[in-house]
Parts: C-alpha cells; sequence; structure tokens
C-alpha cells in the first residue's frame, strides 16, 4: 500500500516507531515535564527558606527530596526563584 509518493505503509511505521523511541527519551530527563532540569544556581536555589516560603509546600516538590523543575537534591525548608506555593499552605 502506497501512502504517497515514495512514502510507504511500511516506512511510515518507522517514522513513527523513531518518533516514539525519541520521545522517550526525552522522558527520562525530567519523567515530570520531558525537559532537562535547570542547575540550582540558575533557580538561585538556597538551602533555607523564605520567609514562610520553603519547597515543602511548593507545586513542583516532589518527596523526600525532588523538584520538577531544579537539578539535583532538593531540601523541604530549601526555596529557589520559582516558588509556587500550594494553595491553602502558605
Amino acid at each position: 500500500m502506497r501512502l504517497g509518493p515514495g512514502l510507504s505503509r511500511r516506512a511510515l511505521l518507522e517514522l513513527g516507531a523513531l518518533g516514539l523511541v525519541a520521545s522517550s527519551g526525552l522522558a527520562l530527563e525530567n519523567p515530570v515535564r520531558g525537559q532537562a532540569r535547570i542547575s540550582k544556581a540558575e533557580a538561585q536555589y538556597r538551602n533555607a527558606p523564605n520567609g514562610i516560603q520553603r519547597c515543602e509546600i511548593c507545586l513542583q516538590f516532589k518527596p523526600p527530596k525532588q523538584c520538577e523543575l531544579v537539578d539535583g537534591d532538593i531540601r523541604p525548608n530549601g526555596w529557589c526563584q520559582y516558588f509556587a506555593g500550594k494553595e491553602n499552605e502558605q
């Protein structure tokens, strides 16, 4: 079966399989967003809270010590410039 000029069904399936492999490779970098995380320095991360703002009440924090955006181990009482507080927890 030919699907267009020079494009067979087999070629289309092979392209689709390659696309799946490529996209799954991206997902390994950051399973939540499929993107590479940013460095602590770039996020201006620090190991202390900023007033009442702290990682453990941020939408991006994933216990026990991960962040969806920032690379490396993250302390629950840490803070970075991308803080986004969970509703009713500030």
